[in-house]
């Protein structure tokens, strides 16, 4: 029999991607990016007067001052709603996998305003808006918000970038330690009076500070341990800690099955059972050898879902923590609940963390200017990450040493796999273009993608952690077309990380940007590439789109043009100049399938065996367009859309040049069109 695992998700075949809808919903959660940029949580109720239940959570970005809400109001709005949706890279950020993880099942913009029914008063929003103000004139606030209430839209990329490589985003982030240090301290002061007080006090701390952080995952995942354990130390029952800990995590899949998908429930799961595991292997192991199997446990799992290593991590985590669990979490907790009773005490209190937060950042930074933290690895460590931990493990056992000689072999077997000689890549970087040839180590890069003024850029959600996938130390020539933010939005960024040889382009960026100019031609490894566009004309009549640079890679017979937002006057006049000469295995389509590009007369000229739209899921200008479509598929032309398909990539294997697609090879939540309708089959 089938038995249906999506009830929550049935509601999405009401949803037409890209299309607006009336919605009304509950507020969940607001963040505030920017002034003109926010993003609010709902909790719908109805899509077009179709009653929901249970509530679908849904992400909404706001493009426009946010009128004031308060948590609980309910709003009725026209937005585009389409499924959850992320990048499709084989590196790099999964944002449709840290959606699902926060239970959000569909995003959208925000259309228009409707009807707005607030809540008169809401108590998180009133001493949240009482901490900000005690706390306004403090160099580190943002850090206080993260702390206290799991707010994190004022903590910047630098900021998180730098608790990354230290390994401390747990200690900002709201997470179970934090439950456990408050649960502790209010146990401990409620066991001056007996064990009872002691179990009452443990818990109403754990649920009063896991409400100021809205009732976050890794918070429930810390309050069901704090329950089971008050319920059991209430009814004098002794369970062992590996049953406790085992019942928490059913409990909280039961409870939000959502955290199956979130990093924070794997990390956190595995660190419990290292502890755990630790304590019964060494009774009482000391702090450092406990650092270092945390470290080398977690370590696989972080080149999962990471991809890097921050080595000096265990050492830092030893000099902060203490810091951190004996002084500013507790302080700032205390403070936090002092706003209503004590202000003046309350503001002391959070001077004081203030100062010591500082002081760390300021030390963090120090070591990050001196030494590297953060070491970009490939995704193919952390399989021989887990065999090691596996060969390591069966040490312990007896004779456990001839079950890690299978594992040693797994290493090298999987250490010597056969690579492609080289490597094109479409990324997926919604609505722009980056295109990467890699070999050996360096690279040659086409456009670089967008830059959000929210921050949020594809530079870091793909472009870089594709190059460090690919072991690239140096890039040989980076090609911007020309200025459009969706293709030059990155170019600083790339010029930051890495060594760049050579920099062409039909703008002027700066005095060591070199003319893209036709004709001019370069060897490359085993490639030979051609600029066949713009030509050097003084005068010339060529301006924006119609002037991007365009490439064509050749590699023995096999071809492939790169030619930028090129549109029907640069095509006419490249087909008048090389007719057949255009003809190429893969091309990449002008303008991301603009209906002004792909003219006839250039798709019979080009002839691509393939056709890569570089355009974002569901985009507002609906490329590709139908009728550009339809030109490449009349010439047979095998057609890719990255917003859908992901990354596409041509490599060599043996004499031949394969392609494929990211999404056509991942797990079933990331393939699109489908992965909201998954199902179980019982034999």
């Amino acid at each position: 029999m089938q038995v249906n695992l999506t009830m929550r998700l049935e509601w999405l075949d009401l949803v037409k991607p890209g299309a607006e809808m009336t919605v009304t919903g509950r507020l969940e959660h607001q963040e505030t990016i920017s002034d003109q940029f926010s993003r609010i949580q709902l909790a719908l109720e109805r899509v077009d007067n179709h009653p929901l239940w249970p509530r679908p959570q849904v992400q909404i970005n706001v493009y426009q001052a946010l009128p004031p809400l308060s948590t609980g109001s309910l709003l009725t709005i026209r937005a585009a709603l389409k499924p959850a949706h992320g990048l499709g890279n084989y590196a790099g950020w999964d944002g449709r996998r840290v959606l699902l993880g926060k239970g959000i099942t569909a995003t959208g913009s925000l259309r228009e305003w409707g009807t707005l029914a607030p809540v008169g008063f809401h108590w998180r929003d009133a001493w949240l808006s009482r901490a900000k103000q005690s706390w306004q004139d403090l160099v580190t606030a943002p850090l206080l918000s993260a702390l206290v209430f799991g707010e994190q839209a004022g903590v910047s990329d630098a900021q998180w970038a730098l608790f990354r490589a230290t390994g401390l985003t747990h200690v900002i982030a709201i997470s179970g330690q934090h439950i456990a240090i408050v649960a502790a301290l209010a146990g401990w002061l409620g066991a001056l009076w007996g064990i009872r007080p002691a179990i009452i006090a443990a818990t109403v701390a754990a649920i009063i500070y896991s409400a100021l952080a809205g009732f976050s995952v890794p918070t429930e995942r810390a309050l069901i341990m704090v329950l089971i354990w008050g319920g059991l130390r209430w009814q004098r029952r002794e369970w062992p800690a590996w049953r406790v800990w085992l019942w928490a995590w059913v409990l909280l899949i039961v409870w939000d099955p959502w955290s199956l998908w979130s990093a924070g429930f794997w990390l956190s799961l595995l660190a419990v059972a290292i502890i755990l595991g630790a304590g019964i292997v060494w009774r009482r192991p000391g702090p450092w050898r406990l650092q270092w199997l945390i470290m080398l446990g977690l370590l696989p799992l972080q080149l999962m879902l990471f991809e890097g290593w921050a080595p000096l991590s265990l050492l830092i985590n030893l000099l902060a923590l203490p810091l951190f669990a004996g002084v500013i979490i507790p302080c700032s907790l205390v403070a936090a609940l002092l706003l209503p009773l004590s202000p003046v005490l309350s503001h002391l209190l959070f001077v004081l963390v203030d100062w010591l937060l500082d002081a760390l950042m300021q030390a963090l930074a120090l070591i990050a200017g001196e030494v590297t933290l953060w070491f970009p690895l490939p995704p193919g460590w952390a399989a021989i990450g887990w065999l090691v931990i596996v060969g390591l493990l069966t040490r312990m056992l007896p004779g456990g040493r001839w079950i890690g000689l299978p594992c040693l072999t797994a290493i090298l077997l999987s250490s010597s796999q056969p690579a492609s000689r080289w490597q094109l890549s479409v990324l997926d970087v919604g609505q722009g273009l980056s295109v990467v040839l890699s070999q050996g180590g360096r690279a040659l890069i086409y456009d670089t993608g967008d830059r959000y003024p929210g921050g949020y850029n594809m530079a870091d959600a793909a472009l870089l952690p594709h190059l460090w996938a690919q072991g690239v130390r140096v890039v040989d020539l980076l090609v911007i077309s020309h200025k459009d933010r969706d293709h030059a939005g990155n170019r600083q960024a790339v010029l930051n990380a890495l060594p760049v040889r050579q920099e062409i382009s039909s703008y002027p960026f700066s005095m060591q940007t070199q003319p893209c100019q036709a004709g001019d031609m370069w060897h490359w490894q085993e490639f030979e590439t051609a600029v066949l566009w713009p030509p050097f004309e003084p005068n010339s009549s060529l301006h924006g789109n119609d002037a991007s640079c365009v490439l064509q890679i050749r590699h023995g017979v096999w071809r492939a043009l790169l030619v930028g937002d090129i549109e029907g006057k640069a095509e006419r006049l490249l087909v008048e100049r090389y007719g057949t000469q255009l003809k190429s295995d893969l091309l990449i389509a002008p303008h991301h399938g603009s209906k002004t590009s792909s003219t006839a007369a250039f798709v019979a000229a080009v002839a691509p065996q393939t056709v890569v739209y570089s355009a974002g899921y569901v985009n507002r200008w609906r490329f590709p367009r139908p009728e550009v479509v339809a030109r490449y598929q009349q010439i047979g032309s095998h057609a890719w859309i990255t917003g859908i398909d992901g990354e596409v990539r041509a490599y060599q294997r043996g004499n031949e040049v394969r392609m494929d697609a990211r999404r056509e090879q991942g797990p079933w939540y990331r393939r699109d069109g489908t992965w909201w309708k998954p199902a179980l089959w019982l034999e």
